[in-house]
């Protein structure tokens, strides 16, 4: 998977056929980084469809008072572009972590 985002409530699953951007159940995985109980796992083909990874998270916020999210990223460019797209949106009730996903 190319990114994992894992979260204190249930996440939804989400396919965008025609962007070939699928957020789907976390399987059996165990991540070592990964603390909180909902996870999904991301898969995307093209750094141009970021915007709706961070429109994901911004309509999961909206829909609670408070959020916890854990972002696993394994793409150092995802990374790079998921981290300046959600730097500008922190508030204080929707606690977001971005790591580095670790290929061990």
């Amino acid at each position: 998977m190319d990114i994992f985002i894992a979260s204190n409530r249930q996440l939804p699953i989400r396919y965008y056929v025609q962007e070939a951007v699928w957020i789907r159940r976390g399987g059996s995985t165990k991540l070592p980084d990964l603390t909180l109980p909902f996870f999904v796992e991301v898969e995307i083909k093209n750094q141009y469809y970021l915007p709706i990874i961070r429109d994901y998270i911004f309509d999961f916020q909206r829909q609670y008072k408070q959020t916890e999210i854990q972002i696993l990223i394994k793409d150092t460019a995802f990374l790079a572009a998921i981290q300046d797209m959600l730097a500008s949106h922190e508030q204080t009730q929707h606690a977001i972590t971005i790591y580095p996903l670790s290929s061990s």
